[in-house]
């Protein structure tokens, strides 16, 4: 039997292809029916059925059994069925049938359960009767009150051996018991059933039933004498047959017991049928049940089984009661549609309506929701039932929230991740890791390397020839197998244009279509790496002269000493600076003063040899590092010396600065190179030594170190630390000198100076120390202190009544580190306001140094102060860079004479005109002047014939204590007779 379509059947029916079976069906003299029972379809009708009730087979076959307008009462025939399905047997039925054409027809019919080719069917077979006719149950009581036994027998006969071949066919056997002789009557059919000879069997119960177990026999006696005490008329049971050399059968008996009219038992007749291929099917079927039950339980998806018509929930599994909330009694009976457990909207009517269509889903996303209202996304799968005749349909939801999150972050990371590679200022680019073929590149790569995507897409960095250097491009593939990714490697690339760029590589693995891939990331570092490299430069070199530092030098100071050392060579060190180098900043700006020492550089590395070094340690030092001369050269000194006279020359020269000619000196200090120290520190120290030893010889010139002279610079030291002490100690005393007007004949001021009271030495002058006070940051400290205790003075000098306040000025000398100070104005303010002292009683001495370093803001500063009423001297004139326009703007009272010139002024020479100029400048700018370190009374003389009447030196008075001053000021003054 194979699945097919029967002509004007309107569904699928199991087409029958057993020749023997249809032969004798459609032979049969009486109507039959075949319908299958698992379907309720009608699977056939024979050529006797079509004459009798005018249906025809074409629009027969298909069609459901219930549906079937046959039967004229539905009740009745639903009545019959579930009898059926309670005791499927061959029972014989009265039964009143409506024709095609409308009309009734009473039967009498009979149903037999079949198994025909694998499939289970029941046979319908009907006995017409004629109008008036009795009824089979009529007719069998009639001949059982009026005829007598035989005729009966007969007539049961007549009736049973009607059905006789078409059961035969159907593999039924027949049987009819005399209850009172216990005689049984068998068609062949039944005795084969038993195990005896294919012949009909004749003879006692008892013997036919002697291969039937005891517990079988004890079973049919109870159910015979049940139906004989009851009112029942038929039983059907199962019992166990053993035949010889096989296993045991399994036979189904179905009987109908014949009664006389006084209710007395007379016969039994009935069916026999060899059910053991179906309880082998139903023990597997049972199984088969017991297998799927605990595959649905145990499923790890949630699985629901649906009545397809009803969409009510027939059974749930556990995984769908944990996953989905619901507990079986929640479900279990109820519709689908009524348990919340689809989400709005018309989605499950898509669904449900494909079930009804009867496709099979796979994977179809559904989104459902739990007890608790939590959102579910599933894909969902289905398979079809047909059970007890209802279509069913079993759903399995695989739940993928999970998943569709991670899909939904996968995707929004893969958007974030294109629009990070488009947007990237660097250069970034996938390319195949097998091949090396760019699939993708952004703009930054483009910028990077001048190639268009055009031009890059589908070829390797080796055709475009991007990598410079292909053993770099060798190891980054190296170091990328060995570490997996590669992070910010420093590489070189060629762009379009053939330009080496810096670059810092990036690699990282990817997967892309299922494609390893590689993710390079190259950020242009050139730039960076130029200014890595200018700041690497700047830390080792100079960065007004670009030449080697203090740093660099001492780098190749300790090469050099180990070198030597080893190679016994022997080396030194040059050190100087320039003479008076200040003057030129101060006098002509800072500009010119780098123009210089840009000058000087090019003139140091004119004379040195290549191998040697020239470096600048800050402000005008310099170091020539000469290298590499034999140990045992005999005119090793004379080389040295000889190189240093040569830099002396060198730098003498005129040089032409922003229109100013100029010429300077320099002093050469020299260390020996291991002789005066085997570390940088030593022979800098020393060579600074030997340089400081040439500054005090009178400058511009060459000295070698020698031991003596590290005595006089640890003794400088020493000078120094008690400096410091005696600051804190308040060692320091003020002396003054006083100066004297010859015209008016008296003291009309004096000047500030500096005296040390040494606890050991006693009273110390200025030339000891204060050098070493203006070269550290003591001179600050030192200067307000000097500048408070002359106010201090001056005031006591008033209050004592010693001086005219509108004809006495104290002078105190301001240093240009002290002038500079951004607090200056308000120290001297400070100094004077809360002694109540007038201001155009005290006098700042400032030196062109101070003028000229910063012209702004000393005019600034001078002008605030000079509003205040404090009167300014410019101390030192004409031994600097002096300039009048500087003179004229400055709120100047008087200019101060240097001793310098006041000196040999009487020898008739130079200083004799600079005095007379400086006298026509002071006039012409109408201020006034004083001379000091006036000593003779010659000079005295020249002085006054110069109109230069205001003077102070030993000629009146030395620096004196405040006591002593105090005395002066009420002595007469010499005359120049007396001197």
């Amino acid at each position: 039997m194979y699945m097919g379509l029967t002509p004007g059947a309107a569904t699928e029916v199991p087409v029958l292809r057993d020749e023997a079976f249809l032969l004798l069906f459609r032979r049969m003299p009486a109507p039959a029916l075949l319908v299958e029972d698992r379907t309720n379809r009608i699977l056939d009708l024979n050529p006797t059925f079509q004459t009798v009730f005018g249906w025809k087979r074409e629009a027969v076959v298909g069609q459901l059994d219930a549906e079937f307008p046959l039967w004229g009462n539905p009740q009745q025939h639903q009545k019959m069925l579930d009898s059926f399905d309670a005791a499927p047997s061959s029972s014989q039925l009265d039964y009143t049938l409506r024709r095609r054409d409308g009309s009734l027809k009473k039967c009498s019919l009979a149903v037999e359960s079949l198994v025909i080719e694998g499939t289970t069917a029941r046979l319908y077979l009907f006995q017409p009767l004629a109008s008036g006719e009795a009824t089979v149950t009529e007719r069998l009581l009639s001949s059982q009150q009026s005829a007598p036994p035989a005729r009966i027998d007969s007539a049961l006969r007549q009736s049973q051996d009607s059905l006789s071949l078409a059961l035969d066919a159907a593999q039924m056997g027949i049987w009819d018991w005399e209850i009172a002789t216990g005689l049984l009557n068998t068609s062949h059919r039944t005795a084969a059933l038993h195990g005896y000879p294919d012949d009909a069997w004749k003879g006692r119960l008892s013997e036919f039933m002697a291969k039937v177990p005891p517990q079988d026999k004890r079973a049919m006696r109870r159910a015979f004498i049940a139906i004989c005490r009851g009112r029942q008329q038929r039983y059907r049971l199962t019992y166990r047959v053993k035949h010889e050399g096989a296993a045991w059968h399994w036979l189904e008996v179905t009987a109908t017991l014949h009664r006389d009219p006084s209710g007395k038992a007379l016969r039994m007749v009935g069916t026999l049928l060899d059910i053991t291929k179906r309880r082998r099917n139903e023990q597997a079927l049972l199984e088969s049940e017991s297998k799927f039950s605990n595959l649905f339980q145990g499923f790890p998806d949630p699985c629901s089984l649906i009545n397809l018509d009803s969409h009510v929930i027939i059974e749930v599994n556990r995984s769908f009661i944990r996953s989905f909330g619901y507990q079986p009694e929640q479900v279990i009976g109820r519709s689908i549609m009524d348990i919340g457990f689809w989400k709005p909207g018309d989605q499950h009517e898509i669904v449900l309506g494909m079930l009804n269509a009867g496709e099979v889903l796979r994977g179809v996303q559904v989104s459902l929701r739990g007890k608790q209202g939590r959102a579910h996304i599933c894909e969902m799968s289905s398979a079809l039932f047909t059970i007890n005749r209802q279509r069913c349909v079993l759903l399995s939801f695989r739940d993928i929230s999970a998943r569709k999150l991670a899909e939904a972050a996968l995707r929004a990371s893969e958007n974030k991740f294109a629009l990070a590679f488009k947007a990237s200022p660097d250069s970034m680019s996938i390319s195949e890791r097998d091949t090396g073929i760019h699939l993708e590149i952004n703009e930054g790569f483009t910028r990077l390397t001048g190639f268009s995507a055009s031009e890059v897409i589908g070829r390797t960095a080796d055709e475009l020839e991007i990598w410079s250097d292909v053993s770099e491009r060798d190891k980054l593939m190296a170091e990328l197998s060995a570490y997996g990714r590669i992070q910010q490697k420093v590489m070189h690339i060629r762009n379009k244009y053939d330009q080496i760029c810096t670059v810092s590589v990036s690699v990282e693995p990817l997967e892309l279509n299922d494609a390893d891939c590689l993710l390079i990331t190259a950020r242009d570092i050139t730039e960076q790496k130029r200014i890595e490299a200018r700041i690497k430069h700047l830390a080792y070199h100079d960065a007004l002269t670009d030449l080697p530092n203090r740093l660099l030098l001492n780098d190749r100071l300790t090469q050099n000493i180990a070198l030597y050392q080893r190679h016994r060579l022997k080396g030194a060190l040059l050190f100087f600076d320039l003479d008076h180098f200040k003057h030129i900043n101060d006098s002509l700006g800072h500009s010119s003063g780098d123009a210089v020492l840009q000058e000087v550089t090019r003139r140091l590395l004119m004379v040195v040899r290549q191998e040697d070094t020239v470096a600048r340690l800050g402000g005008d030092e310099f170091v020539v590092l000469i290298s590499g001369l034999e140990e045992d050269d005999p005119y090793f000194m004379e080389s040295i010396h000889s190189t240093a006279e040569k830099l002396l020359s060198a730098l003498s020269m005129p040089m032409e600065i922003e229109g100013h000619s100029l010429q300077v000196s320099t002093s050469i200090g020299i260390a020996l190179i291991p002789d005066h120290g085997d570390n940088p520190g030593d022979l800098l120290k020393r060579a600074d030594i030997a340089l400081y030893k040439v500054k005090e010889s009178g400058r511009n010139g060459i000295a070698f170190f020698e031991q003596a002279m590290q005595l006089v610079a640890s003794e400088r030291l020493a000078i120094e630390s008690e400096l410091r002490m005696a600051l804190a100690s308040s060692e320091f005393v003020v002396y003054y000198q006083p100066q004297f007007d010859t015209q008016a004949q008296r003291v009309v001021g004096g000047e500030a100076l500096m005296r040390w009271n040494h606890p050991h030495k006693g009273l110390i002058g200025p030339a000891a120390f204060m050098d070493i006070l203006e070269e550290s940051s003591m001179i600050v400290e030192a200067g307000a202190w000097v500048l408070q205790q002359s106010c201090r003075f001056v005031a006591e000098l008033i209050s004592g009544g010693h001086i005219d306040v509108q004809h006495f000025s104290m002078s105190v000398n301001i240093s240009p580190r002290q002038f500079r100070q951004p607090g200056f104005v308000e120290q001297v303010k400070n100094a004077i306001l809360p002694l109540g002292i007038p201001p155009s009683c005290i006098k700042l001495e400032i030196t062109e140094g101070v003028v000229i370093q910063n012209i702004n803001d000393t005019v600034e500063k001078m002008q605030e102060l000079r509003r205040f009423g404090v009167l300014f001297a410019i101390d030192d004139f004409g031994t600097g860079y002096s300039s009048l326009s500087y003179l004229k703007r400055l709120p100047l009272d008087l200019i101060k004479i240097d001793q310098s010139f006041v000196r040999d002024c009487t020898e008739k020479g130079n200083d004799t005109e600079i005095i007379r100029a400086i006298i026509a400048i002071a006039r012409n700018l109408g201020l006034e002047m004083i001379a000091e370190g006036v000593e003779t009374a010659e000079q005295l003389d020249f002085l006054k014939q110069q109109s230069c009447h205001c003077y102070q030196g030993y000629l009146f008075s030395p620096p004196v204590s405040a006591q002593e001053f105090v005395e002066l000021l009420g002595s007469a003054p010499p005359s120049a007779d007396q001197a």
